[in-house]
């Protein structure tokens, strides 16, 4: 998947979305030579054949963060309008002609699990258009997608004339996975991603209720955060093998999983609306129950208490997982791919919302933004369906000669950031993916940052199964990343055609690629990206003003103590020169 652009439509002024204002344009990668449409841009092909990532740059309030915003709620929106069960009280709240933003066009190319290569011969390129107040339209076009190629409409309403429903064929058109992560718990970013787990509770529930048989979820966003990174990291150190793991091994030490341990609380899940009847709330999945089991060490199965059964709860059940070649092999069996492991864990977390009223669940349903984080109350685990515990990692500590074992609660802020980030890109493999990542390496050192871009290519790139075709696809070809920085180290490893600078002029945002702007980032130094884009001193304030104020008013004497106290910068050449005409002055005066 590739994202072309992206465009807000006319708006009036209270529909407005955040900061994108009507006629805020992004292009993204270059399609034609010419805006003719008529001739393909070889240069600009070539560019999505390999790791490209998109930096929005900008400075703080600028607008970057609420394009990734505006495109998780327009995936959420095209995924609500093609599926095919919405909960009733989702539904109420659900209108498709009313989306946020409202007016939009966007357009990308995504290939089909169709057995041909994934290349631009067999890409398809979709476009989706949606005005104030109707339903979006999508329309697809074949390759070379010039004027000569008629543009196709497809169905975005869902079928309900078979024996079980079918999603609206526009889902085929849309990317297998959407990936939203924020270091800093961007609530509007993270709003569609809690709303897509809810819904998924309900379909879980609903699904039982009517007999269906048992599907992975059908939303595609996924929203990593802490819990989700624990299943994210178990799933890639029990599946991927040493070259696939190297960025993790090399950068965080991680020498692989030593145990782990999974809680299952069996509350009660109530099948009726006056909540009279209920079954396990495993009940649905019992094969996969079973397999679980199989792949365990030992397990063990718990009567509740009495006050334990008064509330709800059937049984507690406890796997405990020694990690071996042997477990390893169990688990492949049951569950063939790293991915698969990870979808099942996520329909486990997704249970905990078991406990979350239909009240709370319809105030998130309707909300547009802030302050949703409180409508969903604080869960223990006790009070949920599933949660990890005791799990150990096996790590080289740097200045200790043997290996470690430690909690992955014990690794620091910038370690779970860098697994959050890199586990998903691991596993996304042959997934067509739009990854919106929100400031993804702020907890990172210095090091770190540096290395960032490198790392993630290096990941996504591991993800390339060598047992897989791979001439039936590229794995950069699948993938579109966008992700926010302040960070001059990740734009220094962006192309100037993928670096995207944000300035806001009051109600005005524009969105300028560095090429552009005639500024030349890759491989740029980080004074030159600092003083360039975005007009930073390149020394702090506070000592800025001390040293200029020195060379300006200082003596001789405290000129020199000046040379000792202040590090090495561009500013502090002025000492010297200030000192030298001082003393020609002081020779002056002698003669």
């Amino acid at each position: 998947m590739k994202l072309l652009k992206f465009e807000i439509g006319e708006l009036p002024k209270e529909k407005q979305f955040r900061s994108l204002h009507s006629g805020f344009k992004i292009d993204f990668h270059n399609l034609y030579t010419t805006d003719g449409f008529d001739e393909i841009d070889e240069k600009g092909v070539s560019t999505m054949d390999s790791f490209n990532p998109f930096c929005l740059a900008g400075l703080n309030g600028s607008g970057k963060s609420n394009v990734l915003e505006a495109l998780a709620n327009i995936f959420f929106h095209l995924e609500s309008c093609v599926a095919k069960f919405k909960p009733k009280n989702f539904e109420k709240h659900f209108r498709a002609e009313d989306c946020n933003p409202d007016a939009f066009t966007l357009e990308y190319l995504i290939g089909q699990h169709n057995g041909h290569p994934y290349s631009l011969d067999y890409y398809e390129k979709i476009s989706i258009v949606k005005e104030v107040g109707k339903r979006p339209e999508m329309y697809r076009q074949s390759y070379p997608f010039t004027k000569k190629e008629k543009r196709k409409s497809i169905s975005l309403s869902p079928r309900f004339d078979k024996q079980f429903p079918q999603a609206a064929e526009g889902k085929n058109y849309l990317p297998d996975i959407v990936v939203g992560y924020s270091s800093g718990e961007n609530e509007i970013l993270s709003l569609p991603f809690r709303k897509s787990r809810l819904i998924n509770y309900d379909k879980y529930r609903e699904d039982y209720i009517r007999g269906y048989k048992y599907e992975e979820p059908e939303n595609s966003l996924i929203y990593i955060d802490s819990d989700m990174s624990q299943a994210v990291l178990l799933s890639c150190l029990l599946y991927e093998d040493e070259m696939t793991l190297k960025p993790i091994r090399e950068e965080l030490g991680i020498l692989g999983l030593k145990s782990f341990r999974m809680n299952l609380n069996l509350q009660s899940l109530y099948v009726d609306d006056e909540r009279t009847e209920a079954v396990p709330i495993l009940q649905h999945i019992p094969k996969i129950i079973d397999n679980l089991k199989k792949c365990a060490s030992f397990y063990q199965e718990f009567e509740p208490s009495r006050s334990e059964s008064r509330e709800g709860l059937f049984s507690t059940l406890i796997l405990d997982f020694h990690v071996d070649e042997n477990i390893k092999q169990i688990f492949r069996k049951y569950f063939p791919t790293s991915f698969e492991l990870f979808r099942f864990f996520q329909v486990l977390y997704e249970l905990n919302a078991n406990s979350i009223s239909i009240e709370s669940k319809e105030e998130v349903y309707k909300s547009k933004g802030f302050y949703t984080d409180w409508k969903i109350p604080p869960q223990t685990p006790k009070g949920n369906v599933f949660f990890f515990e005791d799990f150990y990692i096996i790590k080289n500590i740097q200045g200790e000669i043997t290996p470690k074992e430690l909690l992955l609660r014990e690794f620091s802020d910038g370690e779970h950031q860098f697994l959050h980030t890199l586990g998903i890109c691991l596993m996304l493999k042959e997934r067509r993916s739009l990854l919106l990542l929100d400031e993804p390496e702020t907890h990172f050192n210095p090091s770190w940052r540096a290395k960032f871009i490198k790392i993630l290519q290096d990941s996504i790139t591991a993800g390339n199964n060598i047992n897989e075709n791979n001439d039936k696809f590229n794995i950069h070809a699948l993938k579109d990343i966008l992700l926010t920085s302040h960070s001059p180290f990740i734009i220094s490893d962006c192309m100037p055609d993928n670096v995207i600078f944000f300035k806001k002029d009051h109600d005005f945002l524009e969105a300028k690629k560095a090429s552009q702007l005639g500024f030349k980032t890759y491989g740029s130094s980080v004074d030159y990206i600092l003083k360039n884009f975005f007009k930073t001193n390149l020394i702090s304030n506070k000592s800025l003003e001390e040293l200029k104020d020195v060379i300006d008013n200082g003596t001789i004497k405290e000129l020199q103590f000046a040379i000792e106290k202040f590090g090495e910068s561009s500013t502090k050449q002025f000492l010297y020169k200030k000192i030298y005409e001082k003393l020609d002055l002081k020779d002056d005066s002698i003669d």
